[in-house]
């Protein structure tokens, strides 16, 4: 054991990641872009809408957002790790893929439409939640498959625009309203539904025109379903993991689940440095030759970096209800609690990409599907006797299911 942390010290000490970390520094501008636009749109909301109208909104966007990564069934997975080994059937899966999300997003957004009309509160208008979910399930997913594509080719400025130019567009649209009408949860669901069906739009016509330029035949269909359902199971995974207990939450009370968002977005914008620098690694690590070794070295400095990030997290955690305004004091000790969680989620990102480098996306599949059951179940039982603890204790342990899957059931894979 000493000699193999001696060897990791050693690779740690002569590791020269130059052209890794630019990559990685421009996506965090664009990330951090979309950061801002986020926090504003948090901080807005909490404080024109106070904790319980916060909480009906994102409650109402949680249920929509369970049902974007089934919609494309999961090829923009495909499209990352083919398209970094393969960049000339790149264009034939893309259009492949465009196809596919046409046809899912019309099946899945229906259904999530249903679903948010049985847990919206009584004021809510029926045409907002459904343009709401519709909007939200179409957006997303288009979004991931489009940018999925650009980063597979390490194109990571363009990967970055992409991510950024959804919320920038959910941003302009919502201040429009606010200088328009008096804020209200109906009226922020259909300026948000707006500014996303806009995005929608010039996405798809940016694509479009991108492949009637170059014409690729598409490729077979039922293959990339195949080989995409794992990476959907996955997606929806950490979707229940990080979005059904606010449904939960909100059979107690909406302002429960508005606190709950509420420090659940703060450790994302805190975690934007964190992701950047695995989302500029893993189109690198899928094309590189010895991708074991690079993926141990980058794994180590990581870690240590999500460790001194929690710390900061649990510092500065009672700044977050002096900037959301009255009824989010909870946030405080949530934000401290879940402030390892980015830590964990690396250990299972790693752990994820060992089992797909390796091939063998069933066992990503079962992980992530046992993890989901697992989140559901945790959810369920918790957060009815201890509220927002048992939702927080809930992640954590759908997580560590994951990760004992990911490294235990993948550990024989040949690599």
């Amino acid at each position: 054991m000493p000699i193999r942390v001696l060897r990791i010290a050693y690779r740690l000490a002569c590791w020269r990641p130059g052209e890794y970390l630019r990559a990685s520094g421009g996506l965090f501008g664009w990330l951090l872009l979309r950061a801002v636009g986020q926090a504003v749109l948090v901080i807005a909301l909490a404080r024109l809408l106070g904790a319980t109208g916060y909480g009906q909104f994102i409650t109402i966007l949680a249920v929509a957002s369970l049902f974007a990564p089934l919609a494309g069934l999961g090829v923009q997975g495909v499209l990352l790790r083919d398209g970094a080994r393969n960049p000339r059937g790149l264009p034939g899966q893309l259009c492949t893929a465009l196809r596919l999300w046409w046809l899912s997003t019309a099946v899945f957004g229906t259904i999530g439409v249903a679903a948010a009309l049985v847990v919206v509160p009584h004021d809510a208008q029926g045409a907002a939640v459904a343009a709401l979910v519709l909007a939200e399930v179409g957006s997303s997913s288009l979004m991931e498959i489009v940018a999925r594509s650009q980063q597979s080719q390490q194109r990571t400025q363009r990967f970055g625009a992409i991510l950024a130019g959804l919320v920038l567009a959910r941003l302009t649209a919502l201040v429009v309203y606010a200088m328009l009408a008096r804020p209200e949860v109906n009226g922020w669901m259909w300026a948000y539904a707006v500014g996303s069906l806009a995005y929608t739009a010039w996405l798809i016509l940016r694509t479009q025109r991108d492949l009637l330029s170059s014409r690729p035949p598409c490729a077979p269909l039922w293959p990339l379903v195949r080989e995409g359902l794992p990476f959907a199971v996955a997606s929806l995974s950490l979707r229940l993991q990080a979005e059904f207990n606010k449904p939960v939450l909100a059979q107690l009370g909406f302002a429960l689940a508005g606190n709950f968002s509420a420090a659940q977005r703060a450790v994302d914008i805190a975690s934007l440095p964190l992701v950047a620098m695995q989302e500029a690694l893993w189109a690198r690590l899928y094309a590189s030759a010895d991708y074991q070794r690079r993926m141990l070295v980058t794994a180590a400095f990581l870690l240590l970096f999500a460790l001194l990030g929690g710390v900061v997290l649990y510092l500065v955690a009672p700044l977050l209800p002096l900037l959301l305004g009255p009824g989010f004091e909870q946030t405080v000790h949530l934000l401290q609690l879940l402030a390892l969680l980015p830590m964990v989620q690396l250990v299972r990102n790693f752990g994820g990409f060992k089992v797909m480098a390796s091939g063998n996306t069933r066992t990503l599949g079962h992980a992530y599907f046992i993890g989901s059951v697992v989140s559901i179940i945790t959810t369920l039982a918790l957060v009815r006797y201890y509220g927002l603890s048992g939702a927080v204790t809930a992640a954590y342990i759908s997580e560590i299911a994951i990760i004992f899957i990911l490294f235990s059931w993948g550990s024989n894979d040949e690599v």
